[in-house]
């Protein structure tokens, strides 16, 4: 459905230019306005690593509003998963996972993830030259359901009343979603056709609460599968297939990729077992662009983000069994539907696997490691594990 359209201003739509970042250098595009492109235009720009969209933003008026007034400092939920719902708080640049009375006992509870949480934010932070493309939102402090009285009295009321009950919580860095005019594009472009929507059908589906909290997962390994239009925007399933059709350049996100599982396993110690790497947003500087009062420019990013299935791996362990733990993990869970496939997609996937090479053999020569492990024979092992498993 690549037909312009008109635009219209909500949440955090569009208002005006969008500039791409291309080896470190930001420049505008002469069609400032992405109103009259199609939609597969606005995607393959948007979702490229360094866009950056300038839009006008609701969660931006909603911010300002909410910062001096508690009050208005509500918690909206914008996110669940196993461990339990992910909140914002209204007028604050961060995010709240509150884990499920009950799950405190398994043992991926909140308390466990947020140690392998702290542990990757400050590898990716200490890697950040070898790797500046993926980032970890940071966590800033774990709140037990505990004790902690003031904290649990101010904030209780001010959660949804299904949730209003304590439980283990952690603070982090807020992934900002996909601007308005993105989630159109993805609604117009991909649920419309497959699902044959009218216009009121894709109004009402681009104004549902949850859909406004669009991140996009990024399916590198998996080419195409169904898509519902009652299944929410929160979590969009970015295929392959669809990533090739519309012409997002995908080789940048797996060289990211590989980068990014290297320095999870070699330079945090953790296998990576059921992670997720998603396109979302960060607030960018203006630029010098100037812009109304609610503006904001929005740098398109790659996130890695739940930790909770995670294990640590003792790297004082032999090879044969720290190559186990790895390769074990890349091939369970989600992780497969994010890592390019080796035979389906053999130019992906040597991208992938040059990425890990090379973020590998750096940090493992910083940690004078080198003598006891070996990237090519690991990505070998590799290689012929997933022959065998998949």
């Amino acid at each position: 459905m690549d037909q312009p359209r008109e635009d219209k201003s909500d949440d955090s739509n569009h208002s005006g230019d969008l500039a791409i970042t291309q080896s470190s250098r930001v420049s505008q595009l002469l069609a400032a306005n992405l109103s009259p492109m199609a939609d597969s235009e606005i995607l393959k720009l948007s979702l490229s690593l360094n866009s950056v969209i300038s839009t006008t933003s609701s969660f931006s008026l909603r911010f300002q509003n909410a910062c001096s007034r508690p009050h208005l400092q509500l918690l909206n939920q914008i996110g669940a998963g196993l461990q339990g719902a992910v909140f914002e708080q209204v007028g604050k640049p961060l995010a709240m996972k509150k884990e499920t009375p009950g799950n405190e006992m398994l043992r991926s509870n909140l308390c466990h993830e947020y140690i392998l949480h702290c542990n990757a934010s400050a590898a990716f932070e200490k890697y950040r030259l070898i790797n500046s493309q993926v980032h970890v939102p940071k966590p800033f402090q774990l709140i037990s359901r505990e004790g902690n009285s003031a904290f649990w009295n101010e904030i209780l009321p001010k959660i949804p009343q299904p949730h209003r009950m304590r439980g283990d919580l952690v603070m982090m860095e807020r992934i900002l979603p996909l601007p308005k005019v993105v989630r159109t594009a993805l609604i117009s472009e991909i649920y419309a056709p497959e699902q044959n929507l009218d216009s009121t059908e894709i109004e009402a589906l681009l104004n549902h609460p949850a859909n406004k909290h669009c991140l996009a997962r990024i399916y590198l390994g998996k080419t195409n599968g169904s898509i519902d239009h009652r299944t929410p925007l929160r979590n969009f399933p970015l295929y392959l297939e669809t990533m090739e059709q519309t012409g997002i350049e995908t080789l940048p996100l797996a060289s990211a990729m590989g980068k990014a599982y290297a320095i999870l396993h070699w330079g945090a110690a953790i296998n990576g077992d059921d992670v997720e790497f998603v396109l979302g947003t960060s607030i960018r500087d203006a630029q010098g662009l100037e812009d109304g009062p609610y503006s904001q420019h929005r740098a398109v990013q790659m996130y890695l983000l739940d930790f909770g299935q995670c294990e640590a791996v003792d790297l004082t362990h032999d090879p044969d069994v720290v190559y186990q733990a790895f390769k074990g993990a890349m091939v369970t869970g989600d992780n497969q539907h994010f890592i390019p496939h080796v035979t389906r997609s053999p130019a992906l996937f040597a991208t992938f696997r040059q990425g890990y090479l090379e973020a590998g053999n750096l940090i493992l020569s910083q940690k004078r490691l080198k003598n006891k492990f070996n990237m090519e024979d690991f990505m070998r092992e590799y290689v012929e594990y997933t022959e065998d498993f998949l």
